[in-house]
C-alpha cells in the first residue's frame, strides 16, 4: 500500500511513493519578445494582462484527470495519475481542448482590441506548444502547492527545448512522447502525427509524435453545429452522475465500456474511425443475436456533447444529442431526441406517435440505468 508522510494536516505531505500519470506543460510561446517589445507602463500593463487572460483561458479548459501543479512563467505545469475509467482518446482530447481554449480566447482578443501599443498589435504573434509524456513521479504539497519531482519531470521540461519548428514548420504543436503512446494504448497515433526525435545529454534519444494543432482547431471552427435542442426535443431525459464530463465521455465513446450501458448489447465494434479515433462519421455496431443496430456519429464537441443517429423502427432513425454538463458534484446527463424520421430527414407519418415515444423513452431510461452506476463506481474506485 502507498504510504504518505504527513505532517500538520493539510499542509504539508509527500508521497513516497511514486505515482504513474501524465506530465503536461503548455507554454505560450512568443511570449518573451511580446514583453520585451512592450516598452513603456501601459504596454507592459497591457502585455501582462493579456498574458495572464491567455493562461487563464488555458486553465479554465483544464479537465480530469489532468490538475495543475504550477505557473512557471508562461506557462501552465499540469499533471494527472492515471485512471482506468479514461482511455487514451479522451486524455489526448483534454489537452487538445486546452489549445482550443487558449486560440479562441487569443482570436477574440484580435477582434476586440482597438488599441494601438505595441502589446495589443502583437498579439498575433504569440502561440502554443504543448509537449506531454508519461512516467512515474512524486507529488509533494507544501500547503497549496504542489511541487512534481523524478526524472521524468525533468524530461517534460527537457522537451521544451526541441527543433519541432525548424524541422517540420508546425508553430503551434502537440507533442507526444512515445511513452505517452504505449502507456495510453493510441497506437494509431504512430499512424498519422508526424515522427520527431531530440536528443539530450544525459537523457540520449526521446521518440516523439507530433500534431498541428492548428488544424484542430480549425477542424472544429469547419465541422458543422448538429445538435437538438432540448426545449423542442420530441423526448427528454435528465440524470446525474457522481463522474466529470470526462469519465462519461469516455463511457459514451468507448465502445468496451459502451457495450456494457447499452440495453441488450451483446457485443460492439467501431468501423469509419477516421484515423483510429471517433469523430463525426464513425459507427457503432451494436450486436444482438443475429441483428446489428448502427449508431453514427453526426457532431461531437469532446467533453461537451456528441449527437448521434439510431435505427429505429420501420427503416426510421431517431437523431439525438448527449450534453454533459459539469457541476459542482459531478456531471448532468441531458439526452434531447427528435421524433422519428427517413434517414434523409424526411418526416414519417405516425412515427411521432405517444406509442413510440414510450418506447423510446423507456429504451433511454434503461441505459441510462446502467450508464449512471457505471460512471459512478468508476469514480469510487479511481478515488480509491
Amino acid at each position: 500500500m502507498e504510504t504518505l508522510l504527513v505532517q500538520s494536516v493539510d499542509r504539508f505531505f509527500v508521497r513516497k511513493a511514486p505515482v504513474k500519470g501524465h506530465l503536461v506543460i503548455a507554454d505560450i510561446s512568443g511570449y518573451t519578445r511580446f514583453l520585451t517589445d512592450s516598452f513603456n507602463d501601459m504596454e507592459a500593463e497591457h502585455g501582462n494582462g493579456i498574458i495572464s487572460d491567455l493562461l487563464n483561458s488555458i486553465v479554465d479548459a483544464i479537465d480530469a484527470p489532468m490538475d495543475v501543479s504550477s505557473i512557471e512563467g508562461d506557462a501552465v505545469f499540469l499533471y494527472g495519475e492515471f485512471d482506468a475509467s479514461m482511455t487514451g482518446q479522451t486524455v489526448l482530447e483534454s489537452v487538445e481542448r486546452l489549445y482550443c481554449a487558449f486560440k479562441s480566447s487569443l482570436d477574440t482578443m484580435v477582434i476586440n482590441t482597438t488599441c494601438s501599443c505595441n502589446a495589443c498589435v502583437n498579439i498575433e504573434g504569440l502561440g502554443l506548444k504543448i509537449v506531454m509524456h508519461c512516467g512515474e513521479f512524486l507529488i509533494q504539497k507544501v500547503g497549496p502547492i504542489v511541487t512534481l519531482s523524478g526524472p521524468d519531470v525533468i524530461l517534460v521540461h527537457r522537451l521544451l527545448k526541441n527543433h519541432i519548428v525548424e524541422t517540420s514548420g508546425i508553430s503551434n504543436y502537440f507533442l507526444v512522447t512515445d511513452a505517452c503512446v504505449e502507456a495510453l494504448e493510441v497506437d494509431w497515433v504512430r499512424d498519422v502525427w508526424q515522427e520527431h526525435t531530440e536528443q539530450y545529454e544525459h537523457i540520449g534519444p526521446v521518440v516523439g509524435w507530433i500534431s498541428n494543432l492548428d488544424d484542430v482547431y480549425e477542424m472544429l471552427q469547419l465541422q458543422t453545429e448538429i445538435k437538438i435542442s432540448p426545449g423542442d426535443a420530441w423526448d427528454r431525459l435528465v440524470v446525474s452522475t457522481k463522474a466529470p464530463p470526462t469519465v462519461v465521455w469516455d463511457h459514451i465513446i468507448n465502445p468496451t465500456k459502451r457495450v456494457q450501458w447499452i440495453a441488450a448489447a451483446e457485443g460492439m465494434k467501431l468501423e469509419n474511425a477516421a484515423e483510429g479515433r471517433v469523430s463525426p462519421g464513425t459507427e457503432f455496431h451494436c450486436s444482438h443475436g443475429d441483428s446489428v443496430t448502427k449508431f453514427t456519429v453526426l457532431d461531437m464537441r469532446p467533453h461537451s456533447y456528441i449527437t448521434a443517429m439510431v435505427e429505429f423502427v420501420e427503416d426510421s432513425v431517431v437523431r439525438y444529442t448527449y450534453y454533459l454538463q459539469p457541476t459542482g458534484s459531478g456531471t448532468r446527463i441531458t439526452l434531447a431526441a427528435a421524433s422519428p424520421s427517413a434517414p434523409d430527414g424526411m418526416a414519417i407519418p405516425g412515427l411521432d406517435s405517444p406509442d413510440y415515444q414510450t418506447a423510446w423513452h423507456e429504451m433511454m431510461d434503461g441505459n441510462f440505468q446502467l450508464l449512471v452506476p457505471m460512471t459512478d463506481e468508476a469514480v469510487a474506485a479511481s478515488t480509491a
